[in-house]
């Protein structure tokens, strides 16, 4: 746990409730982490603790559970980092702050070759993904958020997807005429 200064080894730690929980606006700054009694530590260790007065005394227990809490802070933001795509995605919002990102609808790659045997047969050329991918975003409705959290996988994972194979799609239903 960050911002704890272990003073008597064994005795007590104390934790500067504000650097633990930012924002903090409560009267005791800090917090003395103890088995020991708040009567305990007060006729023991007075002196060394009056720079911390007011102070709050909390277990060993409750103090670690305050550290597990952190360590699973920790844990989590850094997991976030690591599997949140850079700008977000909020269906609507995002297409329409970056047009870069909308697809063609199906029946504009294809609208100029309605035959729907040239068209299946072209799917069936598909990576399995990609036609899966494209027969649920485009037949079934689902949109690209809500196949990326059926799938579990981050969105843009399942747009680029979608997209390479609309491209594909296009080709290949231009080289069958």
């Amino acid at each position: 746990m960050t911002g704890t200064k272990v003073v008597a080894a064994v005795e007590y730690s104390v934790i500067d409730l504000r650097y633990e929980y930012p924002g903090f606006v409560g009267s005791e700054k800090y917090a003395v982490i103890s088995d020991l009694s708040a009567r305990e530590i007060e006729k023991l260790y007075g002196d060394e603790l009056k720079p911390y007065i007011p102070y709050v005394v909390l277990s060993v227990a409750e103090g670690d559970a305050m550290k597990e809490f952190f360590r699973n802070e920790d844990k989590h933001a850094k997991r976030q980092k690591r599997s949140v795509d850079a700008f977000g995605y909020e269906e609507g919002i995002t297409e329409m702050c970056h047009e870069e990102l909308i697809q063609d609808n199906l029946f504009d790659v294809v609208s100029d070759h309605l035959d729907k045997e040239k068209l299946f047969a072209a799917m069936s050329k598909l990576p399995d993904v990609q036609k899966r991918r494209i027969e649920i975003h485009f037949f079934e409705g689902l949109s690209i958020g809500e196949i990326a959290n059926k799938e579990g996988h981050a969105k843009s994972t399942v747009h680029e997807s979608v997209s390479a194979g609309l491209k594909k799609l296009k080709a290949l239903m231009d080289e069958a005429g």
